[in-house]
């Protein structure tokens, strides 16, 4: 038997509500009502009255928004990580040794500093070793642990271990300065909203997107540089023009003008009309004979059967054949 503990919830914990699915919602109220005390997985899908796979992705979704945990298993540092202090590329310091580069550094401000964005008069000693590690094995600075860990509280989701997981992620992609950091948050940040803008304009709610909705809207923004303005124009084409699937008219439709050098809202809708005019005129080309006169309808013929030649034969019966 799993036992979940359900975490006190915060404000913050508003936007996980918010993106969570029907199915989710579901599932959350089947664990209150449990108590967290899930036997099997078919017990908790049985109850929410969903499949057994959604009922897991729904615990997966919970637990990465800080909502529930697995109270068998105690929160842990990467597996990489841990890799990395048994390979002796990080060494895990002991206590007099964490201390007294706490002392030698000065960073007790900034380890005051994380434990007070969570809300806590203190970090235990194993956590204190893992901020530490941050900034004597991985080289970041003080401004930039304490600036990430600003931004995942703000959003909810500081623990020391989302911190330092979400610091080692960052510097093995090379963010690893105060200002590449600060660059990156703007960047989602931005990427988020327009999420949301794209979110309410083609009528996404009480669920969370979609693999392919979510990398269309990062495509938009991101690769193209599109946002409301040019989106919201594809999507009232789309919704006039197309029966179904309104996202994959108004990608295609994103695709070309991008494709086009299409910057702006004006550009992007001179290249529509341009192109409906082709594609009028083409049509009306394949109307029309190479001498510029209309095709001429051909008359339908059953087999061999002539309508024109069988009315003539059936004048001769009558009236005999002409002179």
């Amino acid at each position: 038997m799993t036992q979940y503990k359900i975490l006190p919830l915060r404000v913050t914990d508003k936007e996980a509500f918010l993106e969570a699915s029907a199915d989710e919602l579901r599932v959350l109220i089947a664990l209150i009502e449990l108590d967290g005390m899930v036997e099997k997985t078919e017990a908790l899908s049985k109850l929410a009255k969903i499949s057994k796979a959604r009922a897991s992705s729904a615990l997966v979704f919970w637990q990465e928004a800080g909502v529930i945990r697995n109270a068998e298993i105690a929160p842990t540092i990467t597996e990489e990580f841990e890799e990395r202090i048994r390979s002796g590329e990080i060494l895990e310091s002991d206590s007099k040794s964490v201390a007294q580069s706490i002392r030698s550094a000065s960073l007790s401000g900034m380890i005051a500093e994380c434990a007070s964005l969570m809300n806590r008069a203190a970090l235990n000693t194993s956590e204190v070793k893992s901020i530490t590690a941050l900034y004597e094995q991985y080289s970041l600075s003080e401004e930039y642990i304490v600036t990430l860990a600003a931004y995942l509280a703000e959003n909810g989701r500081l623990t020391v271990t989302r911190l330092v997981n979400k610091a080692i992620k960052l510097s093995e992609r090379e963010i690893d300065t105060t200002r590449a950091l600060e660059e990156y948050i703007v960047e989602r940040e931005s990427e988020s909203e327009a999420e949301r803008e794209f979110r309410k304009l083609f009528g996404i709610y009480g669920r969370a997107p979609s693999k392919t909705e979510k990398e269309c809207f990062k495509k938009w923004s991101k690769d193209y540089g599109y946002f409301t303005d040019i989106v919201g124009e594809a999507y009232d084409i789309a919704v006039t023009s197309a029966t179904r699937g309104h996202l994959k008219y108004a990608d295609k439709l994103l695709t070309r003008w991008y494709e086009s050098g299409c910057r702006t809202l004006s550009e992007c809708k001179a290249r529509y009309e341009a192109d409906e005019a082709e594609k009028k005129d083409k049509k009306t080309a394949q109307s029309v004979t190479k001498n510029g006169t209309p095709k001429k309808q051909e008359q339908k013929r059953y087999g061999n059967f002539d309508p024109k030649e069988a009315f003539l034969k059936a004048l001769e019966r009558s009236y005999g054949k002409k002179q």
